[in-house]
């Protein structure tokens, strides 16, 4: 739900999961424990990196929808 608060559907949140913990009240290790949970189910998609800090935003399972785009089929001569 914060995720989908803060990012939609096209954005990173981009907030620590530091700040995210503290603002749903709950210790970080348990969000950034649940976090990866949600990631490795399709609930979450890693976005990108800056050094080592992760960016996230709502993945396949939360949209319904694919987010990678299929290649078309090109026709073979």
């Amino acid at each position: 739900m914060t995720y989908a608060i803060l990012g939609g559907l096209e954005r990173s949140v981009e907030r620590t999961a530091a700040a995210l913990a503290g603002l749903i009240g709950v210790p970080a290790p348990h969000f950034s424990r649940a976090r990866r949970e949600l990631e490795a189910e399709g609930w979450l998609e890693h976005t990108h990196s800056e050094g080592q800090v992760k960016f996230y935003r709502l993945g396949e399972m939360a949209t319904g929808r694919e987010v990678v785009v299929p290649l078309r089929n090109r026709p073979t001569a």
